[in-house]
């Protein structure tokens, strides 16, 4: 019993491992939101330094990159692993990207920064994903949590408790994010995102005087070090807030709330293009990479236009794409004839 005891317990710690690096493989599945992104804004610090979970106290040697701890690479890195989206690209223009954090900080309308709008509908793109701040908050002590009978049997028989996770923490810090329009720059969704309650194991949260201390006292009887608990936090803080992100986007109510609030709804039905709109369609536009011909793009904008249908006051269309689409990277920008733009981006054939 005593050979399968740790046995079973590496097993364990080796499960919880493997959930945590599956998450966005798992969330990878599922089809990603039919949309083309811009990522722009930057997880910049705002709130108080003092103890907080990205800025130390004074006498706290944490490395933090500057005043953007979680960089913009990070969050379309995320993006890309969970394929939330068809297509991410990112803003590298890291001057601007701060003016339009400063903006919505201070209240001004993101229309006041046409050239972003104007550069991503040039390029392609169907959405601006805004990382509007990172908002700095303590690390709070929740004490000793219910694992700590687990943690006494296995330091008793084994002298390993120091490896499960006996504290809980909680970062105040709070990611918040949106989702904008191209054409007026409104926010198609918001999210403020938390990390939640943190478990650390004392290798987590203590110094080596710890360590050698909990060869005499349970390791949940061991003080935590402030530099250790700090660095472990901020750790989990960060992977948990860009991984609440993928997951907010890739929720079903979001996609359904990006459809309902666009123009026009478009969508694929397996080899047919459906849209629907509450106004009708003065104009269909297709972009696609790489590039189909003039002939190929017509055919699908005029089975469109010719196919509405109108049922008290929601206008359809259908049509079949031709074949020349699948495996191409199609954008479908539609104006309607009130003078609204929706669009969205699919690769035909694929999930």
């Amino acid at each position: 019993m005593r050979v399968l005891a740790p046995l079973s317990l590496w097993l364990l710690l080796g499960a919880a491992c493997q959930s945590t690096a599956s998450e966005l493989s798992g969330l990878a599945e599922l089809a990603p939101l039919d949309y083309a992104v811009l990522v722009t804004g930057g997880a910049f610090l705002t709130g108080s330094g003092d103890g907080g979970t990205f800025v130390a106290l004074s006498d706290v040697a944490v490395e933090v990159a500057g005043d953007e701890p979680i960089a913009i690479e990070e969050v379309v890195g995320v993006l890309d692993e969970g394929r939330v989206f068809r297509r991410v690209s990112v803003d590298l223009d890291e001057a601007r990207r701060r003016r339009l954090c400063e903006r919505l900080a201070s209240g001004t309308p993101v229309t006041d920064m046409q050239d972003i709008l104007q550069q991503a509908r040039d390029d392609g793109f169907d959405f601006l994903l805004v990382v509007e701040e990172l908002q700095d908050g303590p690390i709070e002590a929740q004490g000793i949590n219910g694992r700590w009978p687990v943690t006494f049997s296995t330091w008793l028989l084994l002298g390993i408790g120091a490896l499960i996770p006996d504290h809980t923490f909680e970062s105040r810090a709070t990611l918040r994010v949106s989702v904008r329009d191209l054409q007026t720059g409104r926010p198609m969704h918001d999210a403020m995102l938390n990390s939640g309650p943190i478990d650390l194991a004392l290798t987590e949260r203590t110094d080596v005087l710890g360590l050698l201390t909990s060869i005499l006292v349970p390791p949940f009887w061991v003080g935590s070090d402030t530099d250790s608990v700090m660095s472990s936090v901020q750790s989990v803080a960060r992977r948990r807030l860009l991984v609440s992100l993928a997951r907010d986007l890739k929720s079903a109510s979001v996609r359904q709330r990006l459809r309902e609030r666009s123009a026009a709804a478009i969508s694929l039905d397996g080899e047919e293009l459906v849209i629907v709109a509450s106004e009708s369609l003065s104009a269909v536009r297709l972009r696609a990479e790489p590039p189909l011909s003039a002939a190929e793009a017509d055919v699908v904008t005029r089975g469109l236009l010719a196919s509405l249908k109108s049922d008290n006051g929601v206008f359809r269309y259908r049509t079949r794409l031709p074949p020349a689409t699948r495996g191409r990277l199609i954008q479908v920008l539609v104006a309607t004839i009130r003078g609204s733009v929706a669009s969205a981006t699919f690769i035909p054939g694929m999930q």
